[in-house]
């Protein structure tokens, strides 16, 4: 064919096309065509033409005979900035492409919107200079893709080199460019693994291609790649191709973990969507095992087992054994609510376990870990491990039997009141607790440093005081379920931004629980002037029991984190030895250890930078082959409610709390949405409706993601999260239930909140505005950029 003005018009099947001529993506897209790769003919409207500075007449017949070339076949019209795709800085999204284009028209108007994108004011932010590098554009048949998405021939998060991620829509990639669409993952090594996938556009032998193709394409540039691809039919189509700009240092190879399931149902942890480390699973997971069954000291359960499969936390219920174990438990925990052995251990709780618990945490905290000689070391390490199975065996006994507890509660005011879950939990709702008091301290901190927000900077004065107070008494324990992650008071500028952002927020968490207060004391007086007589004694009691052992869950679980956080300080005292001894090569490479190999490491002197390094290995792999959901297949237990209907009425009134929890506390995740739905479902947790910004925060490594007023949508969350709550607008969690730590704190906290979502982590991003409304359990997505 034959172009106007060659200088302002190139094709990519020119040999030499060069940068400064069509732009980088043109120019390079012109060479992988060239050589073989997959690439859809095209045409580039050339530098020289945007140098113009305006569309005169060769420009304009130069884009006539571009359009009259394609003729009818819509066009993809994308920008080639001789800046972008480098090295250093890709400029990706910075730059506009149009989709669709048909016609001389249309494609005059594409052309002018690439070009005024190399003046828009976020490129040049990007580019941090005022210059205007030139820009070229690319025109080529649009693809009419089944499929279409990016691949990483490198893992841009971990840096690992034998890992290709494949992100995968239906239709075409701009969705997935832009953020509209939440895209299948794929991570490819040996075999592709679907990390996850709302859409299952891709199949796994579709997903290896696109890595094959991705590997090739950093084969010929020498480098990690990031490439742009289509499904075109039955084969892939490159569309563009790019260095991967600040990549991590290349992490470790991973390591292929071999595992068996064993036989059960297990439903992988949802408290965090990390790897477990060697050393939690040889520690706190160890002592959940050990120390479980005394959740279930007066329950028709036999514990909770927790296992390591392929890196994954998976828990399952173990139920009892058979109908004549189910009889002989109902036996006992009948005996045991006659005798009142509920009420007793609470009793205990708070006159002999929680002194004692107190006393043996400040004497380990009162300890100069450095200043102890080996021996001395190792031998407070075994101390400190030793009280936190207790404290873990104490929060399961006295947390699973203040339930019962309060059970009393809702069995009372069900019979005399008519009332459920709903009408009951108020009056249990901002109860004075030790879990509770970190997020009230915090609010105290706040106010402090609201006279001068200075000490935000730097502390000083009444407030530096103060702050000190706090990292002793409430940062010192574990955030979460793994040692490996800090302590608040290893975080100290994590907590000056909590207090910083409750100032922006403009919150008043005090105003919140005096409304908490006031709603128990209004349930409680409408139930009291309904009451008289025997039914208002039974109503009083019930109520002061309930009271009095409600908060016990949380408090026993904050006290156990708090042991905990002493064996994770120890573990750093012993790891920090071992890398100035040269046996390790960081401090945190303890956490690739087990509890027992770290222990042998010290005492013998033996370097540990090979078991760290497979370790490491493994973690990697682990992260790229995210376990499903489930393994194995549900079974349920022998027939409870078979045993149950054998009781005489007497022996099964004295069930019927453990009976009312177990109906409402069920965790629950039965609702799922779709990539790109704009209403989620879930359960209404906490009244009230919100609209915010969504900030969804997998682990406590990202706490300091959340903005004054956001959205916190999370897996789940433990009692220390409360330390957020008096920043956010509004709480959404893929699982809980009425009971569960979440809808407890946003209760308290009085904020809206929907929880057992499903998989809101999964289809909702950073960014979006939706709507919580805690009143009905309905999410709705209103901005979907």
């Amino acid at each position: 064919m034959t172009l106007t003005r060659p200088a302002l018009v190139r094709s990519l099947d020119e040999p030499g096309l060069e940068p400064a001529e069509a732009g980088r993506k043109a120019a390079r897209l012109a060479r992988l065509r060239q050589a073989g790769f997959p690439v859809p003919p095209g045409l580039v409207l050339t530098v020289a033409a945007f140098e113009e500075g305006e569309f005169s007449a060769g420009v304009l017949a130069a884009l006539r005979s571009v359009a009259g070339h394609f003729g009818d076949v819509p066009l993809a019209v994308r920008s080639s900035g001789v800046a972008e795709d480098g090295d250093e800085q890709s400029h990706a999204g910075q730059y506009e492409t149009v989709l669709g284009v048909s016609g001389f028209d249309e494609l005059v108007a594409a052309v002018r919107t690439c070009w005024e994108s190399a003046d828009a004011a976020r490129l040049r932010q990007y580019r941090g200079r005022a210059d205007r590098p030139g820009l070229a554009v690319l025109v080529q048949p649009l693809v009419p893709a089944v499929a279409a998405g990016v691949a990483f021939s490198a893992d841009p998060v971990t840096g690992a080199r034998g890992t290709v991620r494949v992100d995968a829509v239906p239709g075409l990639g701009d969705q997935l460019v832009s953020g509209r669409v939440v895209p299948d993952e794929w991570a490819v090594t040996d075999a592709p693994a679907l990390v996850r996938g709302p859409h299952g556009v891709l199949t796994a032998e579709q997903a290896g291609r696109v890595a094959d193709l991705a590997r090739r394409v950093e084969a010929d540039a020498g480098s990690p790649q990031d490439i742009e691809w289509a499904w075109d039919g039955d084969d892939v189509v490159l569309l563009q191709a790019r260095p991967i700009t600040a990549l991590p240092a290349a992490g470790p190879e991973p390591v292929a973990i071999e595992f068996e399931v064993p036989p059960g149902f297990w439903l992988r942890g949802g408290y965090t969507l990390k790897p477990l480390s060697p050393m939690n699973t040889s520690t706190l997971i160890r002592a959940v095992n050990r120390t479980s069954s005394n959740l279930f000291t007066y329950a028709f359960g036999e514990r909770v087992e927790v296992r390591n499969l392929g890196g994954w936390s998976y828990v399952r219920i173990v139920p009892l054994a058979s109908v004549d174990a189910v009889r002989e438990r109902a036996a006992e925990v009948v005996a045991a609510g006659r005798a009142d052995k509920h009420g007793e251990i609470v009793d205990r709780w708070y006159a002999e376990w929680l002194p004692g618990l107190h006393a043996a945490l400040t004497a380990v905290r009162s300890v100069v870990l450095g200043e102890l000689p080996g021996p001395e070391l190792a031998a407070e390490l075994d101390r400190r491990v030793e009280l936190a199975y207790e404290a873990q065996r104490l929060h399961f006994l006295v947390g699973g039997v203040s339930s019962m507890v309060w059970g009393e509660l809702g069995v009372v005011c069900r019979d005399l009141l008519g009332w459920g879950a709903a009408e009951i939990l108020p009056m249990l709702t901002g109860l004075p607790g030790r879990a509770a008091e970190p997020a009230r301290e915090l609010t105290r901190l706040a106010r402090l440093a609201a006279r001068d927000p200075g000490v935000l900077r730097e502390p000083a004065g009444e407030f530096a005081e103060a702050f000190e107070a706090y990292l002793v008494e409430y940062g010192q324990r574990c955030l979460g379920a793994d040692l490996a992650e800090p302590s608040l008071a290893e975080q100290p500028r994590l907590v000056l931004s909590l207090i910083r952002d409750r100032l922006d927020a403009g919150t008043d968490p005090e105003a919140a629980a005096a409304a908490a207060l006031a709603e128990r004391e209004e349930t409680v007086a409408a139930a009291r002037a309904r009451l008289s007589g025997a039914d208002l004694a039974r109503f009083e009691r019930a109520l002061a029991r309930a009271q009095r052992a409600f908060p016990l869950r949380d408090d026993t679980g904050f006290e156990a984190h708090v042991a905990w956080a002493q064996v994770r300080y120890a573990l750093r005292e012993l790891a920090a030895r071992l890398v100035s001894g040269g046996r390790l090569a960081d401090v945190d490479d303890i956490f690739l250890l087990t509890l027992d190999e770290a222990r042998t490491g010290f005492a013998s002197g033996a370097a540990q930078h090979d078991l760290v390094s497979l370790r490491a290995g493994q973690q990697a792999w682990s992260q790229a082959h995210l376990g499903p959901q489930t393994y194995g297949e549900y079974q349920s237990g022998p027939d409870r409610e078979a045993v149950l209907a054998e009781l005489a009425p007497a022996d099964r009134a004295v069930l019927e709390p453990m009976l009312w929890i177990d109906s409402v506390s069920e965790l629950g995740a039965g609702h799922r949405a779709a990539a790109g739905d704009r209403l989620l479902r879930g359960t209404a947790a906490s009244a009230g409706r919100y609209t915010g910004v969504v900030r969804v925060v997998i682990s406590e490594r990202e706490f300091a993601k959340l903005r004054p007023g956001d959205v916190l949508v999370c897996p789940e969350t433990t009692p220390q999260w409360s330390v957020l709550f008096g920043g956010i607008g509004a709480l959404i969690t893929d699982t809980g239930g009425l009971l569960s730590h979440p809808s407890i704190l946003a209760r308290e906290h009085g904020i809206p909140a929907v929880v057992a979502t499903g998989n809101a982590t999964e289809v909702l991003r950073d960014g979006q505005l939706v709507t919580v409304d805690g009143t009905t359990g309905a999410v709705e997505v209103l901005d979907a950029s």
